[in-house]
């Protein structure tokens, strides 16, 4: 039996193979460890381009469709939809498909060998509420992975292979928090981590997570501050010569990764035109008109997810914005993005409060509070989650390889 441990990320993916005992993970573009989660359909070649590079291309112009975050379409409603693939209508599932095939092959190009298991990372819950859907968002991902040639497949929540990566550096007995917050999703777990020496067993003490993520805050910095720029909050006059607020539809869909696609028909385009056609802003509006007719959404969602990494350390920045208008910049702070954030993070200061409370802890026996996923970077998050264990020691994962390394461990106890 061959196997893999796969993180399927919301931003980025990785696979881990154990390999002369060791594990290793697989390299993609440019040697990385991780594969930007997004797909380009090219048009002119009729070619599926994954990773950095399908950013690249669409980066560069090249006629097609820009697909990211495409781990977000499971526990949504569009997984009962289809979607135009070279003039042909396929299942979203078929798109997932193609990344996981991907990451299958080259992980046996890496590897040298057929693999035929898996242990699949999976967020705590795929969807916050309906147990129907988290069920079904699941058993769709191992569909998937079994029609893709995997023929054991195991799952594994994201904090509690994070955890099992900690546990592989923690020199003595502790109870850790994992804290885990990528692009979708946060996930937290609390463990109990004893040396392997003492004869006694690490456990898992509970876990939870929420729907917050990385292109939730994303969107926020999009919506609230740049879009304004695009007409947000400007009015339109109606029929009877009253000034309206501007419909937020459109300006909610170019600032959400997996919806912007269908912005870029003919039709919407020419319905967003009528909308904006007795704007009393026209040059603001005139600026979402050009946005959606260049198909540039990706490109300045891209941009903002930058500025929102670099506002985690600068006080502020410079949005350029040249590539719609000459000398067009957006001045962002870091006081506002961490305003816009701060629901957000509260809910999350909630579950930690709860998570606590269900491994019947309290807040001062936390040992060690582990960070991993790309958003536990922003400086803000850390300190509203450090703020509720003082007594905690902060450790710092690797914010992008800690899921896919404990998911490889995970596989080699499964499977071995």
């Amino acid at each position: 039996m061959t196997f893999c441990g796969l993180d399927f990320g919301t931003s980025n993916s990785s696979v881990g193979i154990f390999k002369d005992s060791n594990i290793d993970m697989v390299t993609f573009d440019e040697g990385k460890k991780l594969l930007r989660s997004a797909i380009f359909l090219d048009d002119d070649e009729k070619e599926i381009i994954l990773g950095r590079q399908a950013i690249a291309r669409y980066m560069e112009g090249g006629e097609g469709r820009l697909m990211t975050s495409i781990k977000s379409v499971l526990g949504s409603s569009l997984m009962d939809e289809k979607t135009r693939i070279f003039n042909e209508m396929k299942p979203f599932s078929d798109i997932l498909g193609y990344f996981i095939r991907h990451l299958k092959h080259r992980a046996e190009s890496f590897a040298g060998y057929e693999i035929d298991s898996v242990v699949l990372g999976r967020p705590v819950r795929f969807h916050d509420t309906d147990d129907r859907i988290d069920a079904q968002a699941e058993q769709t991902l191992k569909d998937i992975a079994i029609k893709e040639g995997f023929k054991h497949i195991e799952f594994q929540y994201e904090p509690v292979a994070a955890a099992l990566a900690y546990e592989k550096i923690s020199t003595k007995e502790e109870i850790a928090l994992v804290v885990d917050i990528g692009g979708g999703t946060s996930d937290f777990t609390i463990i109990n981590i004893v040396p392997n020496n003492t004869g006694a067993s690490t456990r898992i003490l509970s876990t939870s997570g929420v729907h917050i993520g990385g292109t939730d805050f994303d969107r926020l910095l999009n919506y609230h501050n740049v879009m304004p720029y695009f007409g947000l909050h400007s009015t339109v006059n109606a029929v009877n010569g009253t000034a309206i607020n501007v419909s937020n539809i459109y300006y909610n869909d170019v600032c959400t990764w997996h919806k912007i696609n269908s912005l870029y028909s003919k039709q919407t385009v020419a319905d967003i035109k009528s909308t904006f056609a007795f704007s009393n802003d026209k040059k603001l509006v005139s600026r979402f008109i050009s946005l959606v007719e260049k198909q540039e959404g990706h490109r300045l969602l891209q941009d903002v997810e930058s500025a929102k990494i670099e506002l985690s350390s600068s006080e502020h920045m410079l949005l350029d914005l040249d590539f719609i208008e000459d000398n067009f910049k957006v001045d962002l702070t870091k006081d506002s993005f961490e305003q816009l954030i701060s629901k957000d993070l509260n809910t999350i200061k909630e579950y930690l409060q709860s998570l606590v409370n269900d491994a019947q802890l309290k807040m001062n026996d936390i040992n060690v509070v582990f960070f991993t996923g790309g958003s536990s970077q922003i400086h803000k998050i850390r300190q509203d989650v450090m703020s509720l264990f003082p007594q905690a020691k902060m450790v710092e994962g690797d914010s992008f390889g800690s899921v896919g390394f404990g998911l490889t461990l995970d596989a080699a106890r499964k499977f071995s």
